[in-house]
């Protein structure tokens, strides 16, 4: 049976599509509250009185009969800013990563950057589940149910770099039909972490991870596209040559300061 692209577990990440290398509440209808009355609140009111927050499951269809499970985790971090993650439970997988999480009312719009960057627009119902769409041609609709609480799996915090190191860098990877041109970014915060980004010709604000920097030795990931980049910073903090690595194959990346 075929899946769709997008719906294919353990599919290829966003890179690879760009060919960077060849990458329980809310269950039934309540009961109407008597008007007048010290009665409780159904279940379902109490859901969708709670917003979107917890942690949500959908089983999305393909082509045939066979369908996919993937769960989301929704919450607010301490300033208040949306978060979110996305799982696969058929693969043991958690932590996937949620770009561009915008929460208006009842309006939940996400892009699941580890499932082919697709994008879900979704909305809170009264009873208490959220439903919509898959902003793909010919999907199906999607419905999400509240399983439990919470439990978002952020891409942990790298400690600050060198400033040498802070900064725009600008490479390209030798591709069969030309260069592929990559833009890192990296900047200090003030809880002295790093904050780290990359951009594609299609893509932007993509994160990195594991970043590290030991002397003039310079090595991160690049998880959502299965690749990792080891490199060395030269003296004059201009140059950055390594390599960029995904799964078996290697290949030369200088970056270059902008």
């Amino acid at each position: 049976m075929k899946r769709k692209p997008w719906l294919r577990a353990g599919c290829n990440t966003l890179l690879a599509t760009v060919a960077v290398i060849g990458i329980n509440a809310g269950c039934g209808k309540g009961k109407e509250i008597p008007v007048g009355t010290n009665a409780a609140p159904a279940a379902d009111q109490l859901a969708t009185d709670a917003g979107p927050i917890g942690h949500w499951e959908a089983d999305i269809t393909g082509d045939g009969p066979q369908r996919m499970r993937v769960t989301l985790d929704l919450a607010k971090n301490e300033k208040s800013e949306w978060i979110a993650s996305m799982g696969l439970p058929a693969e043991n997988r958690t932590g996937l990563v949620v770009k561009n999480v915008a929460v208006n009312g009842k309006s939940v719009k996400f892009i699941a950057l580890e499932l082919m960057s697709t994008p879900f627009d979704l909305t809170l119902g009264p009873d208490g589940n959220m439903k919509g769409k898959i902003s793909r041609p010919g999907s199906p609709p999607v419905e999400f149910k509240r399983t439990g609480q919470a439990k978002v799996e952020l891409i942990p915090a790298s400690p600050a770099v060198a400033k040498e190191l802070e900064g725009d860098w600008e490479g390209s990877l030798p591709m069969p039909n030309g260069g592929f041109r990559m833009v890192f970014h990296f900047k200090n915060q003030p809880d002295k972490t790093v904050k780290t980004t990359f951009d594609t010709p299609t893509a932007t604000d993509l994160p990195l991870n594991d970043v590290k920097q030991t002397g003039q030795k310079v090595e991160f990931g690049m998880r959502i596209a299965h690749g990792a980049f080891q490199g060395t910073l030269n003296k004059e903090g201009t140059e950055l040559a390594g390599q960029f690595t995904h799964e078996a194959n290697s290949m030369p990346l200088t970056l270059r300061k902008k």
